[in-house]
This record gives structure tokens, C-alpha cells and sequence, in this order.
């Protein structure tokens, strides 16, 4: 009913308050182990997604963040696009994260839209398949606070690409 999906979102609110506060420093961290261990557990959860990158690199930030940023979105790849094929990509002063699926895509007019709290796009999400609308906010959120940026773009052979790019120091 409405009251339990209400307590629902104010619990997912309490939590990504908790976790944001607790953590406020880099920390060294393995970038390729963590995106290859978290599709791997999507895997193991039922769902189709495949790394592609190197098996270790070395990056600087919030880890508890971090995960919390690449696990919404292969979780939404697989929820909405079917698959997530995650990839990463460094370069000398940038690493970029993407995350493509098959599904349908989200159209121009809503791309801005996602990220704000509490939205779901109509059609897309039921209370059946869960979720309070704030996942794209907190991915948004944490990876601002990395001093990056997170792009949505449809494929031209179908299916959303999502790109997380963070600077390197």
C-alpha cells in the first residue's frame, strides 16, 4: 500500500544519508575487481552481466559510494535493458565507466528527469518490480562528489548507454 512504499522511501532516503555521511575520504581502491566482482554477483543474483577491462586498476575514492554508483546501475541494466555490458576505460587524467544494455532506452525528454528524487518513469517501473526513484539520484549525487559527471544516451542500435566519468588525480 502507499504507507509501506512511503516507509520504503524514507528508509532508502535515512540510508544514502547514513552511508554519504560516514564516508568523506579517498581511499585507494581496485576499479576493474570491483565492477568484475559486482557483475559477477549480478550473475550469480540471476542476471546477465559482463565485464570488459582490465582486471585491476588502481583509482582513488570512495569505495562504500563507488559500489553503491556501479551496483544501481547494473542492477537497472538488467532490470529494464535485460543485460549490462560494463566497461572500463582509462586514460591519463580520466576513467570511463559505461554501462550498455538492450532494453528501450529512455527518451531525450526524460533523460534530465531521472536524476531527481522520487521519479520513475511511467511504464517502467511497478511496485512490482520495486524500487522508490532514488537510485538515479544517489548515483548522480556520489558521482558529483568525485568531481565527475554521469551521461544517459540511447544507442543507436537500441538499448541506454550510461557513462560515469571521474577524474584521475
Amino acid at each position: 500500500n502507499d504507507l509501506d512504499e512511503m516507509e520504503t522511501m524514507i528508509a532508502a532516503t535515512l540510508d544514502f544519508s547514513r552511508e554519504a555521511a560516514l564516508e568523506k575520504e579517498n581511499k585507494f581502491l581496485d576499479l576493474g575487481v570491483l565492477l568484475k566482482t559486482l557483475c559477477d554477483d549480478a550473475s550469480d543474483d540471476g542476471g546477465k552481466a559482463e565485464y570488459y577491462g582490465p582486471g585491476k586498476f588502481a583509482f582513488s575514492g570512495r569505495p562504500v559510494a563507488l559500489k553503491r554508483v556501479f551496483g544501481n546501475l547494473i542492477e537497472n541494466a538488467i532490470a529494464y535493458g535485460n543485460l549490462a555490458r560494463v566497461s572500463l576505460v582509462h586514460e591519463r587524467n580520466k576513467v570511463t565507466v559505461t554501462i550498455d544494455d538492450d532494453g528501450p532506452g529512455i527518451a531525450a525528454e526524460d533523460r534530465e528527469n531521472v536524476f531527481h528524487p522520487f521519479v520513475r518513469l511511467e511504464g517502467s517501473r511497478s511496485r512490482e518490480t520495486g524500487g522508490v526513484g532514488l537510485g538515479l539520484s544517489v548515483v548522480r549525487s556520489a558521482v558529483h562528489a568525485h568531481g565527475g559527471e554521469v551521461t544517459l544516451k540511447n544507442r543507436p542500435e537500441g538499448g541506454l548507454r550510461v557513462s560515469v566519468i571521474l577524474p584521475r588525480p
